[in-house]
């Protein structure tokens, strides 16, 4: 097997052809690929070696997997270029949806065929974790049929660092799956990616208890795993929580507070805000089961500002019902309805604020990122210019009245 990344059907098939040892890979998008070996006597006794393999082109900054079901509290292992020719594996701990920084509680080995081949077009990493089964966050079953796993990667210009503490860029994209071990059994604790090979092989220039650099070659495949069906449906949610609440709070809020000073109309105001409080708890619903599946729940920003924000909208209804009865007796505003208006617009903003977090949280392409801001700002100019004429308008509509009560 001449190159390192063949379609997913041939590469699993020719790598059962050239090796007894039994592994399990995954491929969660073109040309990365990621490998399992557990060996029977690690499998036995539920502690001790494991075998994984990262394999990327090198047109990509860096790719990561993780053990876990979520980032947060996972024990991540990240490959990038060193810049002469090998690859740094550097162990990390996820600590939610931020960089994750290099730990040294975890005792990783850099192996034979590990470093920058196929004419510098792919880098591979093959690693031995000799206490994988544990971390500070969470655990690993060797014999389990549905461990977690997680994976990350960025495209991009390379690191080109032996540091195991190099600064790595936001992911492109992740992926969570799970790796069924009982089919990753390993007659013997040795490196099976070289055995798999039929690229030389050659021992690692470095090895260390916490993760460091190799050279040399390598293969994999694609077979042995599942992505679960509540993993697969994490990117629609996602899609309808962002699209659904940004209408909310980017549209139907502040043109629904437009409509008010432009025509008049206490009945279409609340008839359009009411409709707006309902998308915003479907949108919330929404969130909610997005934060449960990916366990962000309240450790970001964008979480945690969302449910307040959510929640003080949830007593606007009131607010407004109380301005109703005051204007309908007095024919004027009044400290509610000073208060219902500003604590209105107050949320608004924050909801647009949080809007912003949240396509952060999600990793969003700057140019979408960039076509939020400038429909926000469009609507905000829009909502003061309306705020603005329609005080106007009140103004003009109460003079004559207050005219006849100070000649009277």
């Amino acid at each position: 097997m001449q190159r390192l990344f063949a379609p997913a059907v041939l590469s699993a098939f020719t790598y059962s052809t050239l090796s007894a040892a039994s592994t399990v890979s995954y491929c969660p998008t073109t040309n990365v690929c990621y490998q399992v070996g557990v060996p029977e006597a690690s499998a036995s006794s539920g502690s001790g070696d494991i075998y994984l393999q990262l394999q990327a082109p090198t047109s990509y900054t860096w790719v990561a997997l993780g053990t876990g079901s979520q980032m947060s509290g996972a024990n991540i292992f990240v490959m990038y270029a060193d810049g002469t020719g090998n690859v740094t594996v550097s162990p990390r701990k996820g600590t939610g949806h931020t960089e994750p920084k290099h730990q040294t509680t975890t005792s990783l080995q850099v192996l034979a065929g590990s470093g920058v081949i196929d004419n510098g077009q792919t880098m591979v990493a093959n690693v031995k974790c000799a206490n994988c089964e544990s971390w500070d966050g969470g655990s690993l079953t060797l014999t389990s049929s549905s461990a977690n796993f997680i994976a990350a990667w960025k495209k991009g210009s390379a690191v080109n660092s032996k540091s195991l503490e190099a600064s790595i860029s936001m992911h492109d994209n992740h992926d969570q799956f799970t790796f069924d071990l009982t089919k990753a059994t390993l007659a013997d604790d040795t490196n099976p990616f070289v055995e798999a090979s039929s690229g030389g092989s050659g021992e690692s220039n470095t090895t260390t208890p916490n993760g460091s650099s190799g050279s040399g070659s390598g293969s994999g495949s694609s077979s042995g795993s599942t992505t679960p069906a509540w993993v697969r449906e994490i990117p629609t949610i996602e899609s309808a929580h962002g699209i659904l609440m940004s209408i909310v709070m980017v549209v139907l809020y502040p043109l629904g507070s437009i409509l008010m000073p432009l025509f008049g109309s206490w009945v279409l105001h609340a008839v359009w805000q009411i409709g707006s409080f309902l998308a915003m708890w479907a949108a919330f619903a929404l969130g909610v089961i997005l934060a449960q599946r990916t366990g962000y729940n309240f450790t970001e920003n964008h979480t945690i500002l969302g449910t307040v924000v959510v929640a003080l909208f949830g007593v606007q209804p009131i607010g407004g019902y109380l301005h109703h009865l005051y204007y309908v007796k007095n024919q004027r505003r009044g400290l509610v309805s000073y208060g219902h208006i500003w604590y209105g617009r107050i949320l608004i903003v924050l909801g647009i604020i949080n809007g912003g977090l949240g396509l952060k949280l999600a990793g969003a392409a700057q140019s979408l990122v960039i076509a939020y801001a400038v429909v926000a700002a469009v609507i905000f100019v829009a909502y003061m210019g309306a705020a603005v004429l329609g005080e106007v308008k009140r103004n003009r509509r109460a003079g004559p009245g207050r005219a006849r009560k100070s000649s009277a």
